[in-house]
């Protein structure tokens, strides 16, 4: 049996055409407090716990995101889930193994990260969070 390859959820994405409406919809209806970027084209949370393999603390970005920042591959789709993964590098490759087109393995300052599809074309980004290693 092969280990699984995703830990949790880094980061959910929604992009909207109306980001400030949006996140109060989400405030008013389920309490979900937002933080917004200067311009306020981003409405943000951040959903903090234990990761239970290392004992360090988490994190969980939850975010509103104006259509304007939504990926222009991904210009259909009103949402991008970000998945936490053990390793980026052996993730990609196990995705491109099976016939998966995978982009990247970038690293930045937050960690490593790729992009791919799914079967019916729903853009995940997956994640290796390098500051708990």
């Amino acid at each position: 049996m092969t280990p699984p390859l995703v830990s949790n959820i880094g980061g959910v994405f929604i992009f909207s055409e109306n980001a400030p409406q949006l996140a109060s919809w989400y405030e008013k209806h389920l309490g979900i407090k937002f933080a917004s970027t200067p311009d306020g084209s981003t409405f943000y949370t951040v959903l903090e716990y234990i990761d239970i393999p290392t004992g360090k603390k988490a994190s969980i970005a939850w975010s509103i995101l104006g259509s304007k920042k939504r990926p222009t591959h991904v210009k259909d789709k009103l949402f991008m889930i970000n998945y936490r993964v053990f390793d980026a590098d052996a993730t990609a490759a196990h995705l491109r193994s099976l016939g998966v087109e995978v982009k990247g393995v970038e690293t930045y300052p937050e960690g490593k990260f790729a992009w791919c599809s799914d079967l019916e074309g729903n853009e995940l980004e997956l994640w290796e969070d390098t500051s708990l290693v």
